[in-house]
């Protein structure tokens, strides 16, 4: 194989791989889009008062055994005086309810992970879950589920 083969094979991996990030991004952008509307929607119909958000968002996960999944995903997040609501791109929707926050801390590490340095802000629940979530501003989401919390 002559160099310039291995140049034209790599400039051809390298044009899929482009193709493909453009095509992925660009349905997460519309995606969150239609999520984020539908939570609005769902917000303004159900007559709650809203707190924070609805805003985008990335569902880290949460604790083994809490009963709310554990995959991960981009989404979009809303904070009312009933329920944290958490709602993916692709999987189940998240609910927690307000009376059942215990607690909320950030910190740079959950389940195993670090990403970038950025903070988590990791709601406990009463049961003793925990769930994870990346959002813009970190200290208005800790400060309003602390007000909630006690």
């Amino acid at each position: 194989m002559t160099p310039l083969q291995i140049v034209l094979i790599v400039l051809g991996i390298l044009g899929c791989q482009l193709a493909l990030w453009v095509v992925a991004l660009r349905w997460v952008k519309r995606a969150s889009a239609r999520r984020l509307g539908e939570l609005q929607a769902e917000l303004a119909g159900s007559g709650e008062r809203v707190l924070l958000g609805p805003e985008s968002a990335i569902y880290r996960g949460a604790s083994r055994g809490s009963g709310y999944p554990r995959a991960r995903g981009n989404g979009v997040v809303a904070l009312t005086e009933r329920r944290l609501i958490v709602r993916r791109l692709a999987g189940a929707a998240v609910e927690v309810p307000t009376a059942d926050i215990s607690g909320v801390r950030t910190d740079k590490w959950f389940q195993g992970g670090w990403t970038g340095g950025r903070l988590h802000v990791i709601v406990k629940t009463k049961a003793g879950a925990e769930l994870g979530l990346f959002v813009r501003n970190s200290d208005a989401w800790v400060a309003a589920l602390r007000g909630l919390a006690g």
